[in-house]
Formats: C-alpha cells, sequence, structure tokens
C-alpha cells in the first residue's frame, strides 16, 4: 500500500532526499560516513535540519531529532510547533522495519508538535552511484508515543 503524503511532507521528503546526499558527499570528502539526519517542518513551513551527533561515551550522543528541533527552536520559538518530522537513516540494505525515534526523542517531538505530527521514516542506502532511498514509512506521534509522559502539577 502506498503512503499518502500531505503537500507539506512531499516538500519535506524531497528536500531531506537531496539534503542527505549533498551532507553525505561533503561527510566522504572528509573522510566521514552516512549518518541519520532528520528533518523539521514547524508550522511557519521553514525546515530545519539535523544529524546525529555520535560520541565515545553515550550520554555526549545527540539524536539527528533533537538537533533539528534545536535549531527550529533557535530560529524559531519555543511556541512552534511540529507539523512533520522526517529521519533519514542509512542501511546497508533494505530492513524490514525503519529506524523510528528513540525514547528521548519521541517525548521532545510531542512536547513541541501535536497528536498528529507526523513521522516519516525513510531508509537510505549508499550505491556505487550515489544513494538510494528504497523504503519509507509514515507515523504519528500519537501512534509512537500514545501515553506520553506529562508533568503532574500539584494543587
Amino acid at each position: 500500500m502506498a503512503i499518502q503524503l500531505t503537500k507539506d511532507e512531499k516538500k519535506l521528503v524531497e528536500y531531506a532526499k537531496t539534503a542527505v546526499v549533498r551532507y553525505n558527499k561533503k561527510r566522504h570528502s572528509t573522510g566521514g560516513i552516512d549518518t541519520l539526519y532528520a528533518f523539521v517542518m514547524p508550522d511557519s513551513g521553514k525546515i530545519y535540519d539535523g544529524a546525529c551527533l555520535e560520541s565515545t561515551i553515550s550520554t555526549g550522543v545527540i539524536c539527528g531529532e533533537r538537533h533539528a528541533i534545536a535549531n527550529m527552536i533557535l530560529q524559531e520559538t519555543y511556541n512552534a510547533k511540529i507539523k512533520s518530522i522526517v529521519i533519514a537513516d542509512p542501511v546497508p540494505r533494505v530492513q524490514k522495519n525503519s529506524s523510528t525515534p528513540c525514547g528521548t526523542c519521541r517525548h521532545v517531538i510531542w512536547e513541541h508538535g501535536v497528536p498528529d505530527t507526523t513521522i516519516i521514516c525513510i531508509q537510505y542506502i549508499q550505491q556505487k552511484n550515489g544513494w538510494i532511498f528504497p523504503k519509507m514509512e509514515k507515523y504519528t506521534i500519537k501512534q509512537l508515543y500514545p501515553n506520553a509522559y506529562e508533568m503532574v502539577k500539584w494543587g
């Protein structure tokens, strides 16, 4: 079954595919490797990029999703609401399931989105002649984070 995308989601996916190729060419030119990227579109319609920052200690890792959201907040405000986010993950071959956001990222997306914020997960593979994007999945944040943590406010 084909995934149905809105006009804005199509724009975000096409932007993400172009950016993944551009960023990976740059990374490869300096000896880097492919990484997970995220691209967020808030209600303003602008697009913000993020990449996974890997570290030798687990607490030093910054996920691509949170990087993109931080860029959104930096350029806009904490009041910006995420309409859609694309997560592009490098894989060696097509995987049965795409990588979805970690628990922390799900919470941050929930905090800065709405229940119908969409999460589009794309697998990408480097081939001899460039990168292909063979698989895409779409979820809402409510599907991935059905029982969101919320602070209890005591009277």
